[in-house]
């Protein structure tokens, strides 16, 4: 693999463990997902600003995709549960969305789209991400690990272009705060697959958008 030539394409670092260790919890009560992916895929979303050290849920939309970014999925309006308000309340809900702000470097007054996910390992080579190599149409897309239970698989790709080999592999881990420029990079994960077929497995993280 070759490595990127511009640093600001992507970024890595990690949350502290403590942040981490207080949003976990909320991922255990996610609800079912009647779309597409909803096999594998539990989530929720809600659009937030920060403001005076808070998080304001704005008002509910659907999430859509245009067909054209997403091939699985794209030009269907999605309707999901916002984010729990005691997540949203927590220091470590406020330290993840701080730290997205921070890396981005994007105004006060700018929309934050945050998508919940628990991605579920549940056939031979279950996909993280269904749509492939893919760009999600903003600025900046935030990939932040929370958990992972009895699963291989399931690292970042990240590509220059969408007919290159991956430049850039690195397993989701706890706490692990990856922010890639969406408008030059391309990104997707690997398949993931149980340890031991007789337990649940999954991956549990968040995805900031701006």
């Amino acid at each position: 693999m070759t490595s990127l030539n511009n640093q600001n394409l992507l970024q890595l670092r990690f949350i502290d463990q403590s942040h981490i260790d207080a949003v976990k919890p909320s991922f255990d009560h996610l609800p079912d997902n009647p779309y597409a992916d909803g096999a594998f895929r539990k989530r929720r979303y809600s659009v937030i600003k920060a403001e005076q050290g808070a998080l304001k849920l704005q008002p509910a939309k659907a999430f859509v995709q245009d067909d054209s970014i997403n091939t699985f999925q794209g030009n269907i309006e999605r309707s999901y549960e916002n984010l729990d308000a005691e997540l949203l309340a927590s220091e470590g809900m406020k330290r993840i969305v701080a730290e997205f702000i921070a890396m981005t470097g994007i105004d006060a007054d700018r929309d934050i789209e945050i998508h919940q996910f628990r991605m579920l390992a549940i056939d031979s080579d279950t996909p993280p991400a269904p749509e492939g190599i893919h760009q999600d149409g903003f600025d900046h897309v935030c990939v932040c690990g929370v958990s992972h239970e009895n699963i291989e698989g399931g690292e970042l790709l990240v590509y220059e272009h969408k007919e290159a080999k991956p430049c850039f592999k690195m397993e989701i881990k706890d706490g692990m705060f990856a922010l890639i420029d969406d408008r030059q990079v391309w990104h997707n994960a690997t398949p993931m697959n149980k340890l031991d077929e007789s337990k649940i497995g999954y991956l549990d993280c968040f995805v900031l958008t701006a």
